[in-house]
């Protein structure tokens, strides 16, 4: 907390606002994410949907030749079952023709831009590219010098005269000029500027006081030196913040980035100092200032040719590519990895038209393991996912060893990341009589210790988007769905089973208590239809080894995430403050008021919040050595809530009557 200083301050009753941390706000637990094959759109790149429409604008509809992908129904029974959002990386074998755009750096030009076609498959190929030089805005560095002598120019003061008053709208105030007079010269910069035209003369208030006398000198606008950042020039037209300037004086040039243009006088402010100088006398060649654009012109036969004039590299400019190249034949982004070349030199440079390449038709028969790896690694630098699955890894052309890739992948992934969670289908049931044997060791072949994904076992029947008829998919989307809107109703904390899947009609295979009993001890979480109560998920259990009960329950697993996440971005103020023992109590405070807030939601098992959690920050986990190394520890013991998986009702038979003893187990 800083001391409101008195210095200087009448006595009196001041204000001093003081800002403290805010309360932690909870992450998102909802947000899906599906990686999957598409008819169309972009390929290993994370888009966010909010509804099945948009899916389908943008990535198309269902695919059922060669086989069918799950991935869409999948997405469907997300929204249908009360997601809200998700993200969709689209896998697949096909390829976009692109061309990368060099710069002008010589000289050895590097790549720069990528120009990509909007869809793969040998068509883009046809896509032809052209790029022109432009400079869309062209000046000169003003020159002004008064007409007559100077009048009055007094050495110790600051107010200098000239014989006419046509001589003081030659310039504005800040410009710096020249004084010179004999052997002696100096710089100086203009206040303001006064004229009279009855006394024919002109004004002129300097910031500060001349150190020599001038009068019956010259004045004139000063040399650019070095370090200065001002320049005014004859015209402002095509000139904006972020526009690339390359300033020349005959041999004499270096590029600059235009900061500020005061389109009222003129005044061009660059993002740094000049690094050279440049001569202002009448005599001297014309200091001038082009801006460096580029045009793109895009043609594909059958289609109009599409034309991007004065397109600009600076995020800034009203121009930037990114904003205006709207094309409907390609995208255009920086190169990966991007250009180091500086500005001005980073503007493409010059290019005849030239066809893209590269460019492959997608075939979802060559669709293997690695393509749908590739795709849940795209999810990588996309922070807000909470569920992640992969329907399509138990697909018909999918063998059980890519299964398991695909799935040890995606488990992994989460793992790794330690901010989401998979969901995961068993593969179909081949042996209805004898289906054990098949999905337990599927099931063998997944583990994570911390219990970052579970699965699910049977698939699901849900009415044909084709006909009247039911078609059979994989439960992940339907599943992920009901997490999602368990996490709205409820809160994460409740476990995502005894919840109904709403648009399932059937399950491919019914499971009596017995065979579940199988399953759920080995972390299968088994779907099951109930007399008049629907199709419900019945199982809480992640896939760590059965014989660890830390992280064996979905809510568990997911509620720590929630809470790790929340006190992580909640106290990112700490970072860089001293660390000292307010820092530790503000920390504490924030903290147990988060974990209050979710113990008073039931998350947590204790009857207070005392016997709930417990947050520790103290001389312990802070010794001075790692003070010293800017670590700050705090220790956090949760106590939450697991499911009742098995209620058990005791009946005891007493002389005189029963009674009823229940007890979670």
């Amino acid at each position: 907390m800083g001391s409101l200083s008195m210095a200087g301050k009448a006595p009196g009753v001041y204000i001093d606002e003081i800002a403290e941390p805010g309360p932690i706000q909870g992450v998102s637990t909802n947000i899906g994410a599906f990686v999957g094959p598409a008819a169309m759109g972009p390929l290993w790149t994370p888009t966010i949907l909010t509804s099945f429409k948009q899916f389908t604008t943008l990535f198309g509809s269902y695919i059922e030749d060669p086989y069918r992908v799950y991935v869409t129904h999948a997405i469907k029974g997300f929204f249908d079952e009360g997601g809200t959002q998700c993200w969709f990386v689209r896998a697949g074998t096909g390829a976009a023709a692109g061309l990368d755009l060099v710069d002008q750096h010589t000289p050895t030009a590097t790549n720069v831009l990528r120009v990509t076609a909007l869809n793969e498959g040998t068509a883009g190929n046809g896509i032809q590219v052209k790029v022109d030089d432009i400079n869309a805005g062209s000046a000169k560095a003003l020159r002004a010098t008064p007409a007559a002598a100077l009048v009055t120019a007094a050495a110790g003061q600051n107010l200098v005269k000239t014989g006419s008053e046509l001589d003081g709208p030659l310039f504005k105030a800040t410009d710096t000029v020249y004084f010179e007079k004999g052997a002696n010269n100096e710089r100086a910069q203009i206040a303001s500027i006064a004229t009279d035209a009855a006394g024919h003369t002109s004004t002129f208030t300097l910031a500060g006081n001349l150190g020599n006398d001038y009068s019956g000198g010259t004045m004139r606008i000063a040399d650019l030196m070095p370090t200065q950042t001002v320049i005014r020039v004859d015209t402002i037209a095509g000139v904006e913040t972020g526009s690339y300037v390359t300033i020349a004086q005959g041999a004499v040039t270096e590029d600059a980035i235009v900061r500020l243009v005061d389109t009222t006088n003129n005044f061009v402010t660059l993002s740094k100092g000049l690094t050279k100088t440049y001569t202002m006398k009448a005599a001297d060649a014309d200091v001038t200032l082009k801006t460096q654009e580029f045009t793109l012109t895009v043609t594909l036969a059958g289609s109009p040719t599409e034309t991007y004039t004065n397109v600009a590299m600076d995020p800034r400019h009203s121009r930037y590519f990114a904003n205006i190249v709207q094309s409907a034949l390609i995208s255009i982004d920086y190169s990966d990895p991007p250009s180091t070349t500086p500005p001005a030199k980073n503007v493409p440079k010059t290019l005849a038209a030239i066809n893209l390449t590269g460019g492959v038709n997608e075939n979802l028969n060559a669709l293997t393991s690695v393509e749908y790896i590739k795709g849940i690694n795209a999810l990588r630098r996309t922070s807000d996912v909470n569920l992640i699955a992969v329907p399509d890894a138990v697909g018909s052309k999918m063998a059980a060893a890519d299964t398991q890739a695909i799935q040890v992948a995606l488990v992994n992934h989460c793992q790794s990341l330690q901010d989401r969670f998979g969901i995961l289908d068993s593969r179909p049931v081949t042996h209805p009589n004898n289906f054990n044997p098949d999905i337990t060791q599927q099931r063998s072949n997944l583990d994570s210790d911390n219990g970052y994904a579970a699965l699910y076992f049977p698939w699901i029947k849900i009415a044909s988007p084709f006909d009247s008829t039911q078609i059979l998919v994989p439960p992940s989307g339907h599943v992920m769905g009901v997490f999602a809107n368990n996490d709205n109703t409820r809160g994460v904390f409740k476990a995502p089973a005894n919840e109904p899947i709403t648009m399932a009609l059937d399950v491919e295979l019914q499971l009596a208590d017995a065979d579940q009993g199988l399953l759920n001890d080995v972390g299968i979480n088994g779907i099951r239809q109930f007399p008049n109560q629907g199709i419900r998920i019945w199982g809480a259990r992640t896939i760590t080894p059965p014989d660890s009960t830390q992280w064996r329950y979905v809510n568990i697993r997911r509620l720590l995430i929630f809470i790790e996440k929340s006190i992580q971005a909640g106290t990112r103020f700490a970072v860089f403050e001293p660390n000292n023992l307010s820092l530790w109590g503000k920390v504490k405070r924030i903290v147990d008021d988060f974990l209050n807030g979710i113990w008073a939601a039931g998350a947590l098992e204790g009857a207070t919040p005392a016997k709930s959690f417990l947050v520790r920050i103290d001389e312990s986990l802070n010794p001075s050595a790692s003070i010293a190394l800017g670590i700050l520890t705090a220790e956090i013991t949760i106590f939450p809530a697991p499911p009742a998986e098995f209620v058990v009702f005791q009946i005891i038979q007493e002389p005189g009557g029963s009674f009823v003893n229940e007890q979670a187990a």
